[in-house]
């Protein structure tokens, strides 16, 4: 099936998404009066791509690279040319390998750097035409492959690939003093010999089958056909063939209202949040639906997305987002029992192994709502958020309503995660610049309380001595915290073996909830009386391994507001560091006599 549409309606890069949201497979080709270039698409994956510029091709781009010399590129041609009147006909990149004269990883990067070079100057054209041949994947020219065994090769990530062209893109209108290229005129018809300008940017995870090269001898080149009869464009045609595909026995009227909400998502996008430009999701999941719906939820909310369907794609994608500094998030798809790396325990373990080998990484799990035992579960190892949706087994009758909602919600919650996290982290920074001005072990401890303050209407610091607490400075207590902090309050506080307390400054670990400790009500309550709301807070501060301060609050008689224990326990973390450091500082200092 074939379509056309013009650039001025709907923008390439919408349908380069759409084609990857939709995991199609197909030849787009984009025509302006400079000519005519290709990309084509394996279930929704680049594959192989043509420029407009027929002086720019991968012979020439290997040379730039230095992957090869000009002789040895014309000694490939040659021998191409001798394959050809024997009536055995192999690509460049083929010949290459067969000589011994490139590596495939080599290959690989120079491959991906023809596809963003055509793809940058394909972004920048507003007029001129497309046509895109679903399901066909032909190709002509003697210096493109494709691979034999699309199966088992990871293909250029789309998004990751239009990610960088349109980087480059903007930084080529930033040189420009922010004019677009103009499409009219001579635009970006690059000379062969900048292309290595491009190639510098290339950082993508490499392996020696990624392109099935080695199946070099069973590649069938063929010309295209020209396009006939050709369809207008219509994005809600391919998202009912995979509404189709994947909900086969359901009503068609049911499936029709996801159409329509999908090719509403198509039809329009959300402005990119710039706090949320190096930010973006990895979702870990075999089911077609819920991919499908969340790539065009989150690309019409402006949030990059990738997918995976196996524990190896997903750490390739986060090394891949971390070399392009994007902080990803990963996201797991409910658990399936009998599929194999999604049962409970899968799930379980492949998060313990993120969190162990990525400790600053964010983990969500997704769960259906009669599965609310393993959301607590996850939460227990290793996941910062879960999310309900459903599933067509359980509710079938209101599966197309409710799924509409969770791919309306889900955006939503991603940008306020996204928020939370980007509060912490500029707390963090905001803590870290005022800690490095600080000159004294009391000062840090002071700035520790002094902070929690502001969560709490009640608090105060406990300095650790042996076998006791000592009180000192408060917000709060003996008057209002608006006034500033009081003088050292100066009462101890036993620290016997079972007492909560004890644990605390053992451990050096926060603890926030409900307390019925003897020894928090008895030596603490009784100097400063109970709290209407038994939830307290306990935050250590830790140097050297060792806990040096005690930092108590509570809510007195206000009510209990949401707190951000992570901001809270970060603040305490640079805190112990910054203590840490001045306390070996001084001494290394030499003592004067």
């Amino acid at each position: 099936m074939s379509f056309a549409g013009n650039l001025e309606d709907l923008a390439i890069v919408d349908v380069i998404q759409l084609l990857h949201s939709t995991r199609k497979s197909g030849t787009l080709g984009v025509s302006c009066h400079k000519g005519r270039s290709q990309i084509v698409f394996n279930n929704g994956y680049i594959v192989s791509a043509t420029h407009y510029d027929e002086s720019i091709r991968i012979g020439k781009i290997l040379v730039e690279m230095e992957a090869i010399d000009e002789e040895t590129l014309h000694q490939a041609l040659d021998i191409q040319r001798v394959n050809q009147q024997k009536n055995s006909h192999k690509p460049l990149i083929g010949t290459l390998i067969e000589m011994g004269a490139i590596d495939k990883k080599l290959a690989y990067k120079g491959l991906e750097c023809l596809i963003e070079m055509t793809i940058v100057n394909i972004v920048s054209w507003k007029k001129g035409t497309f046509t895109l041949d679903v399901d066909v994947t032909e190709i002509s020219d003697e210096y493109r492959y494709i691979p034999d065994k699309l199966e088992q090769e990871i293909n250029f990530d789309t998004q990751m690939v239009l990610m960088d062209a349109l980087r480059i893109y903007d930084e080529r209108v930033a040189a420009r003093g922010g004019l677009p290229e103009d499409d009219e005129g001579e635009g970006d018809k690059r000379a062969p010999e900048t292309a290595s300008d491009d190639e510098e940017s290339l950082s993508l995870d490499l392996s020696a089958d990624i392109l099935g090269l080695d199946a070099i001898d069973q590649i069938a080149l063929k010309l295209p056909e020209t396009f006939t009869g050709l369809e207008a464009f219509d994005p809600s045609e391919i998202h009912r063939q995979k509404v189709r595909e994947v909900l086969p026995d359901f009503p068609a009227l049911q499936r029709e209202e996801l159409i329509e909400y999908l090719s509403q998502l198509s039809s329009s996008s959300t402005p990119k949040n710039e706090q949320e430009q190096h930010r973006s999701l990895i979702l870990y999941t075999t089911n077609e639906l819920v991919e499908h719906g969340l790539l065009s939820s989150c690309n019409h909310a402006g949030i990059k997305i990738f997918s995976a369907v196996n524990p190896q794609e997903v750490d390739n994608l986060i090394q891949q987002n971390l070399e392009r500094t994007l902080v990803p998030v990963v996201v797991f798809d409910c658990p399936v029992t009998h599929r194999e790396g999604f049962s409970h325990e899968d799930l379980t373990r492949v998060r313990q192994e993120l969190t162990t080998r990525y400790p600053e990484l964010q983990l969500i799990q997704l769960y259906a709502p009669v599965d609310y035992l393993y959301s607590l579960q996850a939460v227990q190892t290793g996941a910062a958020a879960v999310l309900p949706r459903s599933l067509a087994e359980n509710r079938r009758e209101s599966f197309i309503g409710d799924f509409i909602q969770f791919l309306k919600s889900f955006p939503l919650f991603i940008h306020q995660f996204y928020r939370q996290q980007a509060e912490t982290e500029q707390a963090e920074h905001r803590f870290l610049g005022q800690l490095r001005h600080l000159q004294s072990p009391t000062d840090i401890a002071f700035f520790l309380l002094e902070h929690t303050s502001h969560f709490f209407e009640r608090s105060m610091i406990f300095l650790v001595r042996t076998g006791v607490l000592q009180a000192e400075k408060s917000f709060g207590i003996e008057r209002d915290k608006t006034l500033g902090a009081s003088t050292p309050l100066k009462f101890t506080v036993p620290l016997p073996p079972e007492s909560l307390l004890t644990k605390t400054v053992a451990e050096g670990t926060l603890f926030f909830g409900a307390v019925n400790d003897t020894t928090v009500r008895d030596a603490i309550f009784g100097e400063i009386s109970a709290p209407d709301k038994s939830k307290i807070l306990l935050l250590p501060l830790v140097a050297g391994g060792k806990t040096l301060a005690l930092i108590y609050a509570d809510f007195g008689q206000s009510h209990i507001r949401k707190i951000n224990l992570e901001i809270l326990q970060d603040l305490a973390w640079l805190s112990g560091l910054t203590l840490e450091q001045m306390i070996r500082s001084r001494q290394k200092t030499p003592t004067k006599n």
